[in-house]
């Protein structure tokens, strides 16, 4: 490829023609059918953990570092279940990201509790200063997102909380292989979830909840899994077991089929890291004298990136170019994956964060209008590509690079 040829927007040659979808997750091959197939032929509903789904959570606590694992039916509900779990409720606070993907937030904002929001730092996260701006009397918690695989400042935002009397929650939706100076995202909090959605291990859908508290797990339980299973695991003794049978009323198991799916995931979760962080170390090296985008990546001497996706930051000053047009100009070119994330942006003017009674008609208000400068900054210079990791994969990584080469070259000032 000529680095000097026309963009494919403005007549040239299309840099990547390659069949569509460009990503996709989980890689099907034929263990992972096995492994339905097996599942298929086994059961199709467990009631209690003495089959896949218990191999799972055991799977995914070992994979974690965590004492405790609960399935859920989703990230959502799983952050949901760690509301209840937590205590709050309507009249106290919870502190959060300004910019996440809403399900940081809304489970709480639906059962009336507020949530206020903190501003971002360079790589899209909270930090103990950020968080600190926000705190009053109300705030009972915070819930810290380890926004697209890379780790929030950690060290300072558990000083922050032990501080100020707060409990810690971590939604690692995006960090599934993330660190902080050597411990694992999910590992700092009193509880933290894991979306299982199609992220770097997955189910299809679904969610964990992790904690080192058997307190925290066995009230996981009554939020999302109920009668056989909840009285077999949940102390006689706690003053909570007469729910045992009923739970608190709500059911979100994960299906065993994708159970199975993620105890097949978690087999090959070593191969799954392995791959993704050398494409991420290609990714780096490949953009390293790229004036117009740069890797959004922690340093590593600060914490490992999560592999979910692999961030860049679009530098406006060094472009002729703004920012969704260079995204327009990749697509053009034959790299459709290449996005501006809009479902991921600043949450805090949505009316769902204005109500406090969760039973009150559903008439909208706005919630008044907050300066997060950090935030906005950030979401309006990234760009996110797949980070894929699989067999194959190999004409799309360098399609991608000699892209991404090919149109900043072209656009840089």
């Amino acid at each position: 490829m000529t680095m000097t040829s026309p963009l494919a927007a403005h007549g040239g040659t299309r840099v990547l023609d390659l069949p569509q979808p460009h990503y996709q997750w989980p890689a099907i091959t034929g263990e992972l059918e096995d492994a339905v197939h097996t599942q298929l032929h086994r059961s199709l509903s467990d009631r209690d953990a003495s089959g896949v789904i218990g191999e799972f959570e055991a799977a995914f606590a070992r994979f974690v570092g965590a004492p405790h694992a609960v399935s859920f039916a989703s990230g959502t509900s799983a952050i949901h279940a760690m509301s209840r779990i937590a205590g709050l409720r309507p009249g106290d606070a919870i502190l959060a990201p300004a910019y996440t993907f809403f399900a940081t937030a809304t489970p709480f904002a639906y059962d009336g509790i507020e949530v206020r929001f903190a501003d971002a730092d360079r790589y899209g996260n909270v930090t103990a200063a950020t968080l600190a701006e926000k705190l009053t009397p109300a705030v009972r918690a915070v819930i810290v997102t380890h926004m697209w695989g890379n780790p929030c400042p950690m060290d300072e935002i558990v000083e922050f909380c032990r501080a100020h009397d707060l409990l810690l929650l971590e939604d690692c939706s995006h960090a599934h292989f993330a660190s902080w100076r050597g411990q694992r995202v999910g590992t700092f909090g009193d509880m933290a979830v894991f979306s299982t959605n199609q992220k770097a291990i997955t189910t299809g859908e679904g969610g964990v909840l992790v904690t080192a508290s058997d307190r925290y797990r066995e009230l996981a339980l009554l939020f999302g899994h109920y009668n056989k299973r909840c009285q077999k695991e949940i102390d006689p003794r706690a003053e909570y077991y007469p729910y045992a049978f009923t739970g608190m009323g709500l059911k979100h198991r994960i299906t065993t089929l994708g159970a199975a799916i993620g105890v097949h995931q978690l087999d090959n979760a070593a191969d799954i890291e392995r791959r993704r962080r050398a494409i991420l170390a290609r990714y780096a090296a490949g953009l390293a004298d790229n004036t117009v985008i740069a890797p959004a990546v922690v340093p590593e001497a600060e914490g490992q990136h999560g592999l979910y996706v692999m961030g860049l930051r679009f530098n406006p000053e060094n472009a002729s170019v703004s920012r969704d047009e260079f995204v327009a100009l990749c697509q053009a070119e034959g790299a459709t994956e290449v996005d501006a994330p809009g479902s991921t942006r600043d949450i805090s003017p949505e009316p769902l964060f204005s109500r406090r009674d969760p039973f009150a008609q559903w008439v909208p208000s706005t919630p008044p209008t907050t300066d997060m400068p950090g935030v906005t900054t950030f979401a309006d210079t990234f760009i996110k590509i797949p980070l894929w990791g699989y067999e194959g994969d190999e004409p799309l990584v360098a399609g991608y690079l000699d892209v991404l080469a090919k149109v900043s070259a072209a656009v840089a000032r």
